[in-house]
């Protein structure tokens, strides 16, 4: 445990206030850029530059989105365009897609999208094709299970190697379940 000192604390307030200085700035910049590309004067290669340059880390791609969902909303609100916020995905500004679920969810940046409720609502591939939720879990769960069968292979560890098999063959059973529920539903 780090103890903090006075000269500790007056070092970790001045990068808080320089962080909240470049945070503010990229904000700031992010506006006036995407503005820019609502107005036909500037193209997104900037913006999807700075995405995929924070998007080394969960945290600092957290942050970058948390900005660029707010930048977008505010400036599609403000010229009134009827449009969610805007993200970056496969190296392209698009809208974020909402993600599906009870309740109509929340605008996340990956992966989702839905509609009213849980009916209908859909999650889409990287490829771009759109599944529904029970089969895009049961197509997760098969990725899973085949990491885990050649985790399993390799392990050296019997009785972990053991477990990580339980484990695989629980999922493949989960996934059968789905899909034969999913079946029975769309009959």
């Amino acid at each position: 445990m780090t103890t903090l000192t006075i000269t500790k604390a007056k070092r970790m307030a001045a990068e808080i206030i320089h962080g909240t200085s470049v945070k503010s700035k990229v904000t700031e910049t992010v506006k006036s850029a995407y503005i820019q590309i609502i107005n036909g004067t500037s193209d997104d290669k900037a913006l999807v530059a700075l995405w995929e340059i924070c998007a080394t880390d969960k945290p600092t791609l957290a942050v970058i989105r948390a900005i660029f969902n707010r930048v977008t909303k505010a400036v599609h609100k403000e010229l009134d365009i009827d449009k969610p916020a805007m993200c970056v995905k496969d190296g392209q500004l698009v809208e974020v897609q909402k993600r599906g679920g009870k309740g109509g969810g929340a605008e996340g940046g990956e992966g989702a999208e839905g509609g009213e409720g849980g009916e209908g609502a859909s999650v889409l591939t990287k490829k771009g094709e759109a599944l529904s939720p029970v089969n895009a879990l049961a197509e997760a769960l098969f990725k899973v299970s085949a990491y885990a069968e050649d985790l399993a292979r390799i392990e050296k560890n019997v009785e972990l190697s053991q477990s990580i098999i339980d484990v695989d063959i629980a999922l493949c059973k989960i996934r059968e379940q789905l899909l034969e529920a999913f079946n029975k539903d769309n009959s």
